[in-house]
């Protein structure tokens, strides 16, 4: 008995945190021509907001910060190329070209004026992003950590 009472604490203590993220978000992917690439969508606010993720992460990284954004930013995370759900294509790992790819993500969903965070590799991308387009701003996730928890 103590032993099954045992691995169910076990069990939940690794189930919790999962169980208590946000699922107020849609999985979508884009088909942007030559990269196909996966995001993930939350949130109806007035602003956009895209999280870019880091190394070896993906966009589900973010999904703890969903419900601390959601009624003031419309977010997009998407999964940069050849991570998560998106294509492997055999080039365009350069950070340029994975801006490229937020940046065409972003105007294949109608929007213009972003708000772009990075986290680790995600703001290498991030800064190619706004070097590129201008965009309204570049933070880092540690800029934003100290607004909602769940990010290192």
């Amino acid at each position: 008995m103590k032993m099954k009472n045992a691995l169910l604490v076990l069990a939940l203590a690794f189930c919790a945190p999962a169980i208590a993220q946000n699922n107020n978000y849609q999985s979508h992917t884009a088909n942007l021509g030559n990269v196909k690439i996966h995001y993930l969508k939350a949130g109806t606010g007035k602003k956009t907001l895209v999280l870019i993720h880091g190394f070896g992460d993906t966009s589900h990284m973010w999904i703890p910060l969903f419900d601390e954004f959601d009624t003031d930013y419309t977010i997009l995370a998407p999964d940069l190329r050849g991570l998560g759900d998106s294509s492997r294509p055999a080039t365009g790992y350069d950070k340029k070209t994975m801006a490229q790819d937020v940046h065409a993500l972003a105007l294949s969903l109608g929007y213009h004026r972003e708000i772009v965070v990075g986290h680790d590799i995600g703001l290498m991308v991030a800064y190619a992003y706004a070097a590129q387009y201008r965009t309204k701003s570049i933070q880092t996730s540690r800029e934003w950590s100290s607004k909602a928890k769940g990010i290192g």
